[in-house]
């Protein structure tokens, strides 16, 4: 019984000939589906990177009209500040219209004979106290010049 347990080594039959014409076209076919599947890969790559294009030119046209938007509302907001700082100069300017002349009204009541002398001697000191106003109107309105601009008069400037 030891001759029936054995086992035979067997292979496929094999024939000696050349089949280089058949492998030519196999390769050639093979070569042409890995083509098509390759070109397959290659244009699903594509799409997915147009449509990531796509979202990513939606998100920065998002992004850049969110930014405009913001430009927009600061620009009217410091638009806004600006002018209200012009007008309150403006009103500045008048006033500094208006104690002038009341300077030269002082001025004028000096040399003029019919004021009584008492009245000529307050005089000087009205005219002290309206310049000092006029002193304190000029330093509000460089605190409004430096408001305009964002000028902190304690910072070192880079020419210094």
């Amino acid at each position: 019984m030891k001759n029936t347990m054995t086992t035979i080594e067997s292979s496929l039959p094999t024939i000696n000939k050349v089949y280089a014409p058949l492998d030519f076209v196999g390769n050639t076919f093979g070569k042409y589906f890995d083509y098509k599947r390759e070109t397959a890969m290659i244009e699903h790559e594509t799409k997915k990177v147009k449509a990531q294009a796509k979202i990513m030119g939606k998100q920065i046209d998002a992004q850049l009209k969110k930014e405009l938007d913001t430009n927009n509302k600061q620009f009217k907001k410091e638009m806004k500040r600006l002018n209200t700082i012009a007008k309150d100069l403006k009103n500045s300017a008048k006033a500094k219209k208006k104690l002038l002349k009341q300077i030269d009204k002082y001025m004028n009541m000096l040399s003029d004979n019919s004021i009584s002398a008492e009245f000529r001697l307050t005089i000087p000191t009205l005219i002290l106290k309206t310049n000092e106003l006029l002193a304190q109107e000029s330093d509000q309105a460089i605190q409004k010049l430096n408001m305009m601009s964002h000028f902190d008069p304690n910072t070192k400037l880079i020419g210094e």
